[in-house]
């Protein structure tokens, strides 16, 4: 009598299961959870015994995290070298920035000229400059003596991307609609705007003055 196909298909896969969980490999896979259930064990003990330094270790961590989620991507650095370039270009020349526009300008040169590079370090990003594009095939590019030194990195760093900003321009593009030029003539004492300039009791006054008549004399 034989048996029937289902039956000798179940009795191979009981004596596959069970050749398995007598072989090295469970062995191994039952040492290894043994040993991180005993991890585990350790970090709940130490978490009950000592709750302010396993809370700082979760904020570090956490802010780790935080900064590696949120670090600006190449995409993110060319968003905001556009749109910084068109709010220039949305104000008169008389208006604009002198600072503000060569920061642009020379960025927009570097890329047009594919001599920006950018590179991700987990935390934060940088956006540096390079003497060539990838594609020149000059011998400056390959001679080694002639390629930059690791000691003047820090000096073709352009700007620096950390928890989705990027520093550098956004630092350049503030008070971009001031010329400072056009102050450069006056005194001093009046090249500097304090806000006790702007808000005070005298500035009051004279607003006001000019809403009042005026009374023409024979004089």
């Amino acid at each position: 009598m034989t048996e029937p196909p289902g039956l000798g298909q179940a009795e191979e896969k009981r004596r596959l299961w069970g050749r398995l969980r007598a072989g090295r490999l469970a062995s191994w896979c039952k040492s290894l959870l043994h040993d991180y259930a005993e991890a585990c064990k350790d970090v709940a003990q130490g978490v009950r015994q000592r709750p302010g330094k396993a809370g700082l270790y979760v904020s570090l961590l956490a802010g780790v995290v935080s900064c590696s989620l949120r670090s600006p991507c190449e995409t993110s650095f060319e968003a905001s070298l556009l749109e910084a370039s068109g709010a220039l270009l949305l104000l008169s020349p008389w208006t604009r920035s002198s600072s503000s526009e060569g920061h642009v300008q020379r960025l927009l040169k570097l890329r047009n000229r594919g001599q920006l590079r950018f590179q991700s370090l987990l935390f934060f990003s940088l956006v540096y400059e390079v003497p060539f594009d990838t594609g020149a095939d000059l011998y400056q590019v390959h001679c080694k003596y002639l390629k930059p030194r690791w000691i003047e990195f820090p000096s073709h760093v352009l700007d620096v991307g950390f928890w989705g900003h990027w520093w550098v321009l956004h630092s350049k593009m503030q008070n971009s609609d001031i010329n400072d030029e056009e102050f450069r003539n006056l005194p001093e004492h009046l090249r500097t705007v304090s806000f006790n300039n702007l808000h005070s009791e005298a500035n009051e006054k004279l607003f006001d003055e000019k809403y009042k008549p005026v009374f023409l004399t024979e004089e």
